[in-house]
């Protein structure tokens, strides 16, 4: 499955983080570093150009570094070769909140480093700012090696965003008005159509910072959850037999039991929108929605997602 569905998978912790920022560290001249914030280091934060938030220069020390695929608007992929190993690299996503309790906390210039404990594969880092707006990047074992200089290839990512992020040398990107990336992925349903699923009776939506990702649920893996998403890469395409093709709200659906295995109660539907990039990518806007209903079968969970489908697409902006 294209790693877009990363954005599913992955947890993102909700605790307090500003606890502690009210001093700012000095930099070298013994002068206090500036407190940077979210607004002062990124500007519109749904325009943000994830990849020049680090030069892939910086990683150049642990193999041959190449840009992937586009497969989100909110984080930017790399990949490093040495030999047999392949590590995978993604940075650039913000996220709000990320806890601190029991994970090592250095400060470089005006942000905070937060180091996650590393997992077998993976590693990761966030650069906290001032009002509580994160950057993460993180490090994944792809392929050989055992994984032991991930939280190296990791610190260094985080070292060059925070440079980045002091030198306000983030780019933007430029998007036409009907772009997904201008519109608040939470908007484009009513509020009260999530209660119509079990175990969503109550449930609150939760938008990313760039408001491209939209969630609601608990973020467990027995809990139902839904993900409505804007994002960027491949067109949708059939991968798999639990995957098909059909017509939703007049707009060329592809609706998807994550992995192909339909016994997993997790389903996506997409459906392109106008392009992205340069013409010779082949590249397009995606919505996106994801949805997990634990104890349904895939084809359960992708009838939600073809309901939620239904009411979602009709408010997406014209092509």
């Amino acid at each position: 499955m294209r790693r877009r569905v990363r954005d599913v998978l992955v947890v993102l912790g909700l605790a307090a983080v500003l606890a502690g920022c009210a001093a700012s560290a000095p930099d070298r001249q013994g002068r206090a570093a500036p407190r940077e914030t979210a607004a002062t280091a990124l500007g519109d934060l749904r325009t943000v150009d994830p990849c020049s938030l680090a030069d892939a220069g910086a990683w150049n020390e642990f193999g041959r570094v190449e840009r992937a695929a586009t497969v989100s608007l909110d984080y930017c992929l790399l990949r490093i070769t040495r030999d047999e190993t392949v590590i995978g690299v993604s940075f650039g996503e913000l996220a709000r909140n990320v806890p601190t309790a029991g994970n090592p906390v250095r400060r470089h210039g005006g942000v905070r480093i937060v180091e996650e404990t590393p997992l077998p594969g993976h590693c990761a880092r966030h650069v906290v700012l001032a009002d509580g707006t994160s950057v993460e990047v993180s490090a994944d074992l792809r392929a050989g090696g055992s994984g032991a200089g991930l939280c190296g290839v990791a610190d260094t990512g985080a070292q060059a965003i925070a440079d980045s992020l002091s030198e306000h040398t983030v780019r933007h990107r430029e998007f036409p008005s009907n772009s997904l990336a201008l519109v608040d992925a939470c908007d484009g349903i009513a509020p009260n159509v999530m209660q119509d699923i079990p175990g969503l009776e109550t449930a609150q939506p939760r938008r990313s910072p760039s408001t491209h990702q939209c969630r609601w649920g608990q973020e467990r893996s027995d809990a139902t959850r839904v993900q409505i998403l804007h994002t960027a890469g491949a067109p949708p395409a059939v991968l798999h037999s639990a995957a098909v093709e059909e017509r939703i709200a007049n707009r060329r659906t592809v609706l998807s039991v994550v992995g192909g295995d339909p016994s997993v109660p997790l389903c996506s539907a997409e459906t392109a929108h106008v392009p992205f990039g340069p013409p010779e990518n082949g590249e397009t806007e995606v919505a996106m929605i994801v949805v997990a209903v634990p104890g349904e079968t895939g084809s359960g969970a992708c009838e939600y997602a073809r309901g939620l489908a239904e009411r979602v697409w009709p408010n997406l902006p014209p092509i």
